[in-house]
């Protein structure tokens, strides 16, 4: 990462402290543990550690892409289910599914029984590119592919839509903790005063590239384009349907695609044919900060993603 992002970043993280230490140090009542906290992916985790301070304890529920096939709970979180006190998702029917399944195939317990987190939906209130639906049966029950979904559950990947998840954190989680109210609204309002100051200095970054058409294998990086900047192409061309690859590649060329940017999920036979696309600059772009080693802010993934937007217009360039 270049200095200028470490250094912002940093400074970020100084303001956080600063606003923190206005709005003072939230600590446990003796007894009390804190509340435990199960997020769907790890930069929904990020923002719920933002929020929920040290009054919870988090982990992740999945693993890499949640458009899969089989959407499982991720084997070490499947054990820790009955104890969560708290769901955060994004809405995403499958995850439901998913969790459901979970719980269901663990032995029976006195705890199980009594099994009833809290549920936060984060798609509240958030703006959606492409919502996600069902286009056909078997998806409820953690059974997705590309035959049955249409859409992205990836709104995460929408920064402005920071603000909006870390504000319905603060609201969910003041519910099970009404004495705790001012300390999460208070975390929620400097995580999105940072983030918007990020916002801007992504947004001007990106001018540079206005017009350059970029292909992103993940379909939900569609949510970024809202910052402005280059055009963000998809996969997708209808519902429910993966193009083959030759149609992929083809599309690529019809469209003049002058950059193409690989989630380390692609499928291998897509990730294989695009290399074969010439005059074109690829690079690897994971889409969560589960896939960007050392990333433990919901920013993060955001910074690298600019970063390696910049090193491609960089290289453009170059050619030119």
């Amino acid at each position: 990462m270049n200095e200028r992002i470490k250094r912002s970043r940093w400074l970020g993280a100084s303001t956080v402290g600063f606003l923190f230490a206005c709005w003072g140090v939230s600590s446990l009542a003796a007894g009390e543990a804190p509340l435990v906290v199960a997020a769907s992916e790890p930069d929904i985790e990020a923002i719920v550690k933002e929020v929920g301070g040290n009054q919870v304890e988090t982990f992740t529920l999945f693993q890499g892409c949640i458009l899969k096939q089989h959407l499982t709970v991720d084997p070490a979180a499947k054990m820790k289910l009955l104890g969560a006190n708290v769901l955060v998702w994004t809405g995403f029917m499958p995850e439901a599914g998913a969790i459901r399944l979970a719980v269901g195939s663990l032995p029976e317990s006195p705890q199980k029984k009594t099994w009833n987190p809290a549920w936060i939906n984060l798609s509240k209130g958030a703006v959606q590119v492409d919502p996600a639906r069902a286009t056909g049966g078997g998806w409820c029950e953690g059974d997705v592919n590309e035959f049955t979904t249409h859409g992205d559950p990836f709104f995460r990947l929408n920064p402005e839509n920071g603000a909006v998840m870390a504000n319905e954190v603060a609201r969910e989680l003041a519910k099970l903790r009404p004495d705790q109210k001012a300390y999460f609204e208070g975390n929620a309002d400097a995580f999105a005063k940072v983030l918007a100051r990020d916002i801007e200095r992504w947004k001007e970054t990106l001018k540079p590239l206005v017009g350059v058409r970029i292909l992103c294998t993940q379909c939900g990086w569609q949510n970024f384009a809202k910052l402005g900047g280059p055009e963000l192409l998809v996969c997708k061309r209808k519902p429910g349907c993966c193009p083959t690859p030759e149609a992929l590649v083809k599309h690529v060329e019809e469209m003049k695609v002058a950059v193409i940017l690989l989630d380390p999920h692609t499928m291998p036979n897509h990730v294989k044919a695009l290399r074969t696309v010439p005059h074109v600059i690829l690079a690897d772009v994971p889409s969560s900060i589960g896939d960007l080693p050392g990333a433990t802010s919901y920013a993060a993934i955001f910074d690298n993603f600019v970063e390696v937007l910049q090193k491609c217009s960089k290289e453009l360039r170059g050619k030119s």
